[in-house]
């Protein structure tokens, strides 16, 4: 840790500081004289520790200090330790590209958040930075897309000692560069790394204002610290809505320093909204097979959870099929059936990452099949995806994807602010979908009535480019057991 000092000298060796000081105190104790005042004595309340009756001057302003140890003023010019720096080039030589670690210097040592800088430069033509990748112990840490490439690095997350914190550029050619890697250390008075034992509660939202009705933003594939991520938290906070679901991703992995910046504390990105907001968990959460960050960041949150709001039922599960089954007979299955037939709410909204109907860049997950036959034999009325990253509604379909006035509207809301993905095909059943860049960036709005939904898309210019009515459906009287 760095200490902080008070002053620069050794009492062994004066500099020319306590020189000068000396003067300044004779030239105070002439005045003190002339006013007809008495300089402090030594041994008196006016001698500071260490101070020496054979020097009068001394008892004013000069502190000795215990031999052997390093004192500064703020008056010192320290010496900062130059960044470290790595060049590389492709095989190619087009060009080459000098990568710097300018925060923190190389052994410091942090005490909570400690900023993490990186600068990159290239000589020759450039191909352009995709995204720049941070490690720590060469374990991923973060991924920063846009310059200036900084971020906190939340310290108190891991266990005292010392880490090597590294990071490294992946080009637009796909050239990665070398990594810059330095030491630093981490004071937080942790022997090992924090365990965090609260219970995640869902959130309800904020009561609507007496006239106004319970309004639900919906956004996902957003947390990134992209600008375009901004324009959408700042989209959200001009609706003021009562609620948000956030359909998952946080890029590039859902990682705990991700989180931290990308989503955001109570006061930066959509971490602002975070007592007002249910999420689902995106793919992105997963890359470390376990969904560590996510967990961590929303207090042990159920894979799949339930509540009400304003009347209506909503349903928040996980389509990380991999990791969690959703077919016939698995745990989520079983337990969404019994959810399903215990709801009293005439209204119910699924949502979950990966869509079952996509005409997007990412193919449909057809492992959502049985899920999507049994919210539909229970009368859900809307069903709302993440993932591709683009907006689609689709008419609303029965549980073998076929339109029926009594199925579930699907939307697809995967505009948060991370890329938008063109569409690859078309299907009649699609109401209607924009996948124009950077236009459709935005948030999903749906204002809660008693047997129905009004919902409104804008994108971040907060122009309106869909909007209608959803009707509730019944679930029919055979779904119940």
């Amino acid at each position: 840790m760095h200490t902080a000092h008070l002053y620069p000298f050794k009492t062994n060796n004066i500099s020319y500081e306590v020189k000068k000081m000396k003067k300044v105190a004779l030239l105070m104790s002439i005045f003190l004289v002339l006013a007809g005042c008495s300089p402090a004595k030594p041994g008196s309340s006016g001698d500071l520790p260490g101070s020496s009756s054979s020097d009068p001057v001394d008892s004013y302003l000069i502190p000795t200090v215990p031999s052997n140890s390093l004192v500064t003023t703020s008056s010192d010019t320290v010496a900062q330790k130059p960044p470290v720096c790595i060049t590389s080039s492709p095989s190619s030589a087009a060009y080459s590209v000098t990568l710097c670690l300018t925060a923190p210097s190389d052994g410091d040592t942090f005490t909570g958040d400690g900023t993490v800088s990186a600068t990159l430069d290239v000589t020759g033509i450039s191909p352009g930075v995709r995204r720049v990748v941070f490690y720590l112990n060469g374990a991923y840490l973060l991924t920063d897309f846009t310059d200036p490439y900084t971020f906190l690095l939340p310290s108190s997350k891991w266990a005292d000692g010392t880490y090597t914190l590294s990071v490294e550029a992946l080009m637009q050619d796909n050239f990665t560069t070398k990594q810059a890697s330095l030491s630093v250390g981490f004071d937080n008075g942790n022997a090992s790394a924090p365990v965090n034992d609260k219970q995640f509660q869902p959130a309800t939202g904020r009561p609507a204002t007496s006239g106004q009705p319970f309004v639900v933003a919906v956004t996902g594939n957003g947390a990134s610290g992209e600008s375009t991520s901004t324009d959408v938290v700042n989209l959200i906070a001009s609706q003021n809505p009562n609620l948000l679901l956030y359909l998952g991703d946080i890029y590039e992995q859902g990682s705990v320093a991700e989180f931290y910046n990308w989503y955001g504390t109570s006061s930066t990105y959509f971490g602002q909204f975070r007592s007002i907001t249910d999420p689902a968990i995106g793919n992105d959460e997963y890359v470390d097979k376990v969904g560590f960050g996510y967990f961590d960041y929303w207090d042990n949150i159920p894979d799949y959870y339930s509540f009400n709001a304003d009347g209506w039922h909503f349903i928040s599960l996980d389509s990380n099929y991999h990791f969690d089954a959703v077919n016939q007979g698995s745990a989520q299955y079983k337990w969404l059936q019994q959810d399903l037939a215990a709801n009293t709410q005439p209204c119910t909204i699924a949502y979950y990452h990966h869509p079952l109907f996509t005409i997007g860049s990412k193919t449909p997950t057809t492992a959502m099949a049985d899920i999507w036959k049994l919210l539909a034999q229970y009368g859900v009325s809307i069903v709302l995806n993440g993932e591709d990253h683009n907006y689609q509604r689709w008419v609303p379909l029965d549980g073998n994807g076929q339109p029926s006035p009594n199925g579930i509207t699907e939307f697809m809301v995967g505009t948060g602010g991370h890329t938008i993905l063109p569409f690859i095909g078309t299907d009649s059943r699609v109401a209607f979908a924009d996948d124009t860049k950077p236009d459709v960036y935005g948030a999903l709005f749906l204002q809660l009535n008693q047997d129905s939904a009004n919902f409104s898309y804008r994108n971040t210019a907060g122009n309106v480019l869909d909007s209608g009515v959803v009707t509730c459906v019944s679930a029919p009287a055979s779904s119940n057991p």
